[in-house]
């Protein structure tokens, strides 16, 4: 994915030389970056969501809300490059369990930063 990535932002670049427009090639890298940032945070949500599905599979429960950061912790090795619960766009995700604790949901706020706008991004599950 970050070959392909990589490939389409030389291309654009290399198609902006030749045609001598750096708004093109600025407008070309700032569009792919965001769609860039979408995918990783989705498959993010994604991985998460798994594993939280995985748990409930084996377990019969899911991370009560106040353990989850342990659950995490346990699950997801963190890196110096970027916090597991932290999207692409530096934004704080969130974990909310039902009442019943059978069902959750993963949200990011997407990139205006703002949870209840319509970029947001959720995953629910099991």
């Amino acid at each position: 994915m970050i070959e392909i990535i990589r490939r389409l932002i030389m291309g654009g670049i290399t198609l902006g030389l030749i045609a001598g427009n750096s708004d093109s090639i600025i407008q070309f890298y700032d569009d792919t970056t965001a769609v860039a940032r979408q995918v990783a945070t989705a498959g993010d949500l994604r991985t998460i969501s798994l594993m939280l599905d995985y748990e409930f599979m084996k377990r019969g429960r899911l991370p009560r809300e106040e353990r989850f950061g342990r659950w995490l912790a346990k699950n997801f090795k963190e890196n110096e490059l970027k916090a597991v619960m932290v999207d692409h766009w530096g934004n704080e995700m969130t974990y909310l369990l039902s009442r019943d604790g059978k069902t959750y949901t993963l949200q990011s706020p997407g990139p205006d930063g703002l949870m209840g706008t319509k970029d947001d991004m959720a995953r629910t599950g099991p």
